[in-house]
């Protein structure tokens, strides 16, 4: 519409049409000139309301609804950009001071009516990072799990048609001390050792040991860790 508006403005020559050009051509392109003494201050208002208002709502209203969907109250609970997602029957519990991005989700297989969670203390999980239980996940203390993480606690289904309905669920466990770099795929139920670092983008069929450099597709030992 403003460019028509330009357009038809342009074929008139008089001084008139010449200014209406001018201020449409401003108004689609125009940009005013540098108020630093006076926007600056405005910015800092603004992102002082920001962090107020997030502060506001994750004390008020996101962290006091997690809790009431733990299963025992969990100290220095810390959780980032709202609320997770929990879907599914799944028990939670989580240890004290451990952070959650609000874009992860949470799922219960819904095959099993007693699934559970059980995150440890000083953990972070990071955004759009999905887990899935079969039975149990447990994650240990000090794990780290950076975004777009995929953890699947079932094997997911069968090639053949007759094995698609029909997952095999069981345990999975993150020991202590472990580090899920960005975009793991967690693809079966594993047990993954303390102290023990997924790369980036990492396949993980199998179990992991201790002190390792596990990484790849699928994944595999690239090199032993110093433990000290």
């Amino acid at each position: 519409m403003i460019n028509t508006l330009r357009r038809n403005i342009k074929k008139q020559d008089s001084l008139v049409s010449k200014l209406l050009y001018r201020i449409v051509k401003f108004v689609k392109h125009g940009q005013l000139p540098s108020l630093t003494i006076l926007y600056k201050p405005i910015y800092i208002c603004y992102t002082l309301m920001g962090i107020i208002f997030h502060r506001c709502m994750n004390l008020f209203i996101y962290i006091p609804m997690m809790q009431s969907r733990l299963t025992q109250y969990a100290n220095g609970l810390q959780l980032e950009n709202g609320m997770p997602l929990i879907a599914g029957p799944v028990s939670i519990s989580i240890g004290n001071n451990t952070c959650l991005n609000g874009a992860m989700s949470i799922h219960g297989h819904p095959d099993n009516e007693q699934c559970e969670l059980v995150i440890g203390n000083d953990c972070h999980i990071g955004w759009q990072t999905g887990i899935t239980v079969g039975t149990k996940v447990i994650i240990g203390n000090n794990v780290m799990i950076a975004g777009r993480t995929m953890i699947s606690g079932h094997s997911g289904h069968g090639v053949s048609i007759d094995e698609r309905d029909n997952p095999k669920m069981a345990d999975l466990v993150i020991e202590d001390d472990v580090w899920l770099c960005t975009n793991c795929h967690i693809v079966r139920p594993v047990h993954i050792g303390r102290g023990s670092v997924i790369a980036a983008g990492c396949i993980v069929t199998k179990d992991v040991p201790e002190n390792v450099l596990f990484g790849g597709n699928p994944g595999k030992i690239i090199r032993y860790l110093n433990s000290e």
